[in-house]
């Protein structure tokens, strides 16, 4: 079975879980999206933003791919979340699917 994945490239607010080192919840197209696992982190060079016009500004990032859902009743799924520590913003790189 394969994934289908979008990119989405935007910025989301994070409440982060200082505790687990990892977030918690994210708010998407207005809703809310509790994080039930992490499945990965990573840090990567942002370089690779260079040709994307909500391009953090040239840090490194850390990134999540976690599971969420955004209810009791919605059925989870996968996205990736990054921080930039220089502009102090949280990005949606991906969902998913």
């Amino acid at each position: 079975m394969s994934r289908s994945y979008g990119r989405v490239e935007g910025a989301v607010d994070v409440k982060w879980a200082r505790e687990a080192g990892a977030p918690e919840q994210f708010v998407w197209r207005g809703r809310l999206y509790r994080v039930n696992h992490v499945l990965q982190q990573w840090d990567t060079s942002a370089t690779w933003w260079k040709d994307v016009a909500t391009a953090p500004n040239g840090s490194d990032l850390r990134t999540w791919r976690v599971e969420a859902a955004a209810g009791r009743c919605d059925t989870p799924g996968v996205y990736e979340l990054s921080f930039d520590p220089v502009v102090g913003r949280w990005y949606l790189l991906r969902t998913y699917d």
